[in-house]
């Protein structure tokens, strides 16, 4: 459900945003078209209904193989990337107390994001039940997110800031493999029934 609010809620705004370019527009971008709406709502339910699944996510991972103290860390870290997807998606626009807003809920998102899906990651390597295949995809989104944060740090150095071109493709890429990322767990953990 995640997934599907946030596909459809990106593929509306952007088909209402004529001339949208994904290699020059950060997907953020996407809320300041005449679908906007469509993006804003897509990501606050997308995190919504991503907080039942990180929980579900944590739960499933076996006591006798990843400490219960880790375990409550990557949780907290979960629910604070989600529940800033949440706020990113709420506070969206051109009004530049909303886009401080919206910026920043994106970056703590990045953030613990980075973290929560490394946890997760190093668990599904550690307990049994999962295949060691998944965590590929979920390093692939830890390199993501990483380049991410990194670029966009740098693109604040004055001498570097040509690094802001690049940018919106890390993105749209990052949300790919994010996307991917929770599709595959997903469908993994239903096929195997895994609790």
């Amino acid at each position: 459900m995640s997934i599907a609010f946030g596909i459809i809620g990106d593929v509306l705004a952007y088909i209402f945003f004529p001339n949208f370019n994904i290699l020059r527009r950060a997907v953020s971008s996407l809320c300041k078209g005449k679908g906007g709406l469509f993006f804003q709502i897509g990501s606050v339910i997308s995190g919504i209904f991503a907080i039942p699944f990180v929980v579900y996510l944590n739960k499933s991972f076996n006591k006798e193989y990843v400490k219960e103290d880790l375990k409550r860390k990557a949780l907290i870290t979960a629910l604070i990337s989600c529940s800033c997807l949440i706020i990113l998606g709420a506070f969206c626009g051109s009004n530049p107390i909303v886009a401080v807003i919206h910026g920043v809920s994106a970056v703590i998102s990045w953030l613990f994001g980075l973290f929560y899906i490394t946890f997760f990651n190093i668990f599904m390597l550690r307990d049994p039940k999962y295949s060691r295949s998944l965590s590929i995809i979920g390093f692939c989104a830890t390199f993501s997110l990483s380049l991410l944060m990194i670029l966009f740090f740098l693109a604040f150095i004055p001498s570097i800031r040509f690094l802001v071109i690049i940018l919106p493709s890390i993105e749209w890429i990052n949300t790919i493999i994010i996307i991917l990322w929770y599709l595959i767990i997903s469908l993994y953990t239903l096929k195997n029934r895994i609790s």
